[in-house]
């Protein structure tokens, strides 16, 4: 027993690191993030008039955000960009609240173009986008969620760049966790957060990222075709589509929204296991993806290294703590007690310090827990679900 714990806890061990490792030295330390950052700046240095601007169609899906939608609309009126070149759409789906009413008058009241249209019957997001996106007047579609605040200037300098940088089909920005009250479950979340920026960035120096959140994304229209309604995140649904149509999807460092998180683990908990089903949906329904030479970095790297770390390794890491554990266990119950406390203790002050390494490794293990839940739910249906909560 001994000696079969220890070889399922190397073998775990060996090939979780193989996979992390080869992302490290393949995807963070690639030599040509500095040469794209280069490029992101060059792009945003040439000089442009403020009338030559495209048009950009605004599309925010809402479920009940009556708290959250007056503010998203007067973000919107507010953003740098000309007011007459800007066109809101906002798929409300039949909402039980007054979201749509609100929303209209504070169209009217901003002074900006738009409509609400409203879906028949609950339907989705995917579904929104599926019905939102086709109906939009202009070339360029801003994707951005009724809780998320737009930085003034991020606008214009995500069109500068898909308009400047050659096959890029969508352009999504930072968007940097907002809380109000700092706790064990926002510390995590931040740590998560810089990192999952710092893959962006990498993977778009190479290719594509692999994940952008919807906050914030801007998308050449022609670029998109139908997603699943039912199966997968709307994110990863349309990144993956415009990848597979021969574009690239980038994330930049200079463009900002802002999320609103929860300080809640309970809350969080259940967004982030949400999140995970649906992403894994997504990798899994895109799943031809892999190894497509055609999509060069995307396909050869990314995508593979990707899928390892969402469906292999969390199960890997689950397997590797139980043998671990059954194998200090045959040596001594007081050693087995006593590792198991100075695991948990490690973790628990990696939610109370701010060390970078330790909150970076407490993270990785909540977030392992995360995609296993997401791995035990990815057969439910992912249309439709319950809201966080909002905040005024």
């Amino acid at each position: 027993m001994i000696s079969a714990a220890l070889v399922i806890t190397l073998s775990c061990v060996a090939v979780v690191f193989t996979v992390y490792g080869l992302y490290v030295v393949l995807v963070l330390r690639n030599a040509k993030t500095k040469e794209y950052l280069k490029l992101i700046d060059q792009a945003l240095a040439k000089s442009s008039n403020p009338q030559s601007l495209p048009n950009v169609t605004v599309l925010i899906p809402t479920y009940n955000e009556s708290a959250v939608i007056s503010r998203k609309l007067q973000n919107i009126a507010e953003l740098e960009y000309p007011l007459e070149k800007i066109d809101v759409i906002l798929v409300d789906d039949c909402s039980t609240d007054n979201t749509s009413e609100i929303a209209e008058k504070m169209l009217r009241n901003l002074g900006l173009q738009g409509r609400v249209v409203k879906n028949p019957e609950r339907m989705g997001v995917n579904v929104s986008y599926n019905k939102g996106v086709p109906s939009a007047n202009s070339d360029f579609i801003l994707r951005t969620d009724a809780d998320i605040t737009i930085a003034p200037d991020a606008l214009e300098k995500a069109v500068r760049i898909i308009s400047n940088v050659a096959e890029i089909g969508g352009v999504a920005g930072m968007t940097p966790p907002v809380t109000d009250q700092e706790t064990a479950a926002t510390k995590v979340e931040r740590s998560y957060k810089t990192l999952f920026d710092k893959m962006g960035i990498a993977e778009s120096a190479l290719h594509s990222a692999f994940l952008v959140y919807g906050g914030f994304a801007l998308l050449r229209k022609s670029c998109f075709s139908p997603i699943p309604i039912d199966r997968g995140s709307t994110d990863g649904n349309i990144l993956l589509s415009v990848v597979k149509k021969g574009f690239r999807y980038i994330c930049v460092p200079c463009a900002f929204s802002y999320e609103t998180i929860s300080h809640r683990f309970t809350e969080q908990v259940r967004q982030k296991v949400r999140r995970a089903s649906r992403l894994i949906q997504s990798v899994l329904i895109n799943r031809d993806v892999m190894f497509k030479k055609e999509l060069q970095e995307f396909g050869m790297v990314i995508f593979p290294l990707r899928l390892a770390m969402l469906t292999i390794c969390p199960v890997l890491v689950l397997v590797g703590l139980i043998s671990a554990f059954f194998l200090v266990l045959s040596f001594s119950e007081v050693l087995c007690a006593l590792s198991t406390f100075a695991f948990c203790f490690f973790l628990y002050l990696g939610t109370k310090l701010n060390m970078g390494v330790l909150n970076s490794v407490t993270s990785f293990f909540i977030h392992q827990f995360y995609l296993l839940f997401g791995l035990f739910f990815l057969g439910k249906s992912m249309r439709t679900w319950k809201g966080t909560s909002r905040h005024q």
